[in-house]
């Protein structure tokens, strides 16, 4: 191959089995995206946070509903709430490359509510003392926080949070505990509706109860989002699995092998027929054009081989620069395997007809191609390294398809395949075996690097032996 052609070569990366480079490649840029869609979420949370506050505190002071001497208490709650939720939202909006102001804000959120509900009753005498704040539901408030960590889809954070509350419910419950004329009771069965209603009682089962509650819901959620991740994981794993089998295999094909847990099975020696194409003349003429048209040029010609390839059930092996290796028979053998690899090289021949014509009402360059085609044992199964694992075909019948398609070049002729090739189309006396009668036997001829000569036929040539 010329430095030309190694310079414009393609490489496909298929997952057979998913390699672990391939997993962690994808790892880490879901790894990437999840931070990023944390913060936004912890931004959007936070926003979404102070807006509901401030127009609660609206809807109540137009209503009237703050009266008495709690006005102030019942304000400042929710401001400072707002507050936080405000500057947490600049803060990741400003500083998106910094994890730990999330792990900050949340237990400021936690300690400036739990603050709150210890001193509340100091700014008024009509607010109940700590105790009844923690009888009457005080928890849900701190719950809240919890809701509002799901945007985060970090179960870390949950974790985190889950904790936060923990500790600072605690610290209220200490300070009931510590208030004077609270009293509690440690034998469940003392504890009746009577003493429950007292504002001084302190119920140690309801205590205990909280914080089941929050130790199963901070569990449950980070176990949720953690079981959501993990989904989303594998679904990009397997869409890039797939997105890398869609490269090489027709969309009927490609239905089958994402099916199976390893798409082409162990390494393996089976038959096969080969089918090499290649642009007569593009090296040279690559060197004149303009790398932007070289490359359209050649996505172009790609992609209408592809798709004669898969309509034939052809497997896309490699795509060379100007040229490309198809094979048929591959991963499963079929019965009409070298049928179709000749049927396809007439498609591609056909093909690159209609497309001169179309060229040529452009005022472009036509377009010369050699194709070469031969029918025997290949070795099959992923080759490379970790990081660059790709599914292919090598052996001798690979080598002998290439010398096939340069010796289409020598005798002047579209399609060169040998006499394995046509004896198997023969053997599987199908409507493709009509397709034969259209080629002419050229004879034994030797090839380049081989010892023995090998019998070939060729589209509308000249009967004469050549040797390349």
């Amino acid at each position: 191959m010329t430095l030309s052609k190694q310079f414009l070569r393609f490489r496909w990366l298929i997952a057979g089995a998913v390699h672990k480079a391939v997993d962690a490649g994808v790892s880490d840029r879901l790894s990437v995206s999840f931070r990023e869609t944390e913060r936004t979420g912890l931004m959007l949370a936070s926003a979404v946070r102070a807006a509901i506050v401030v127009t609660l505190i609206f809807v109540f002071a137009v209503t009237g509903a703050f009266v008495g001497d709690g006005y102030t208490a019942l304000v400042l709650m929710p401001l400072g709430i707002a507050a936080v939720g405000l500057l947490q939202f600049e803060t990741l909006r400003r500083l998106p490359q910094l994890t730990w102001p999330k792990y900050l804000f949340v237990a400021v959120d936690c300690a400036y509510l739990a603050a709150f509900l210890i001193v509340r009753h100091s700014f008024a005498d009509d607010l109940p003392p700590v105790t009844l704040a923690v009888k009457e539901g005080a928890l849900l408030f701190f719950v809240a926080y919890l809701v509002q960590g799901t945007f985060s889809y970090s179960p870390h954070f949950i974790a985190w949070t889950g904790l936060c509350i923990t500790l600072s419910w605690g610290a209220i419950v200490g300070f009931a505990t510590a208030e004077p004329g609270t009293y509690f009771v440690l034998n469940a069965a003392e504890d009746t509706w009577r003493q429950y209603g007292d504002p001084h009682y302190l119920p140690v089962i309801k205590v205990v109860y909280d914080y089941v509650i929050v130790l199963l819901l901070t569990l449950g959620l980070a176990v949720a989002i953690w079981r959501s991740r993990q989904l989303v994981m594998a679904a990009a794993v397997s869409e890039k699995a797939r997105a890398n089998l869609a490269r090489h295999f027709s969309p009927k094909v490609l239905d089958q092998l994402s099916a199976r847990e390893n798409p082409f099975g162990e390494v393996r020696r089976q038959s096969a027929a080969v089918l090499f194409a290649d642009i007569r003349g593009f090296t040279t003429r690559c060197e004149t054009m303009p790398p932007e048209e070289a490359i359209s040029f050649l996505r172009e010609f790609h992609g209408r081989m592809e798709d004669v390839i898969f309509k034939h059930g052809g497997t896309l092996d490699k795509i060379l620069g100007d040229g490309l290796l198809a094979v048929f028979g591959v991963p499963d053998q079929g019965g009409s395997d070298a049928g179709d690899a000749l049927a396809c090289a007439f498609s591609i021949i056909d093909s690159v007809s209609k497309w001169n014509v179309e060229r040529q009402l452009a005022g472009r360059f036509e377009v010369q191609i050699g194709i070469g085609l031969h029918f025997g044992y290949v070795m099959t199964g992923d080759v490379g390294s970790e990081r660059l694992m790709t599914f292919t075909v090598v052996g001798d019948t690979v080598n002998v398809a290439s010398r096939l398609q340069s010796l289409s070049k020598e005798i002047g002729t579209k399609l060169v395949a040998s006499d394995a090739l046509v004896s198997a189309v023969k053997d599987e006396m199908r409507q493709e075996s009509q397709l034969v009668d259209e080629l002419r036997l050229v004879g034994p001829t030797l090839l380049r690097g081989r010892e023995h000569e090998t019998i070939v036929y060729a589209l509308n040539a000249s009967v004469h032996s050549a040797a390349v």
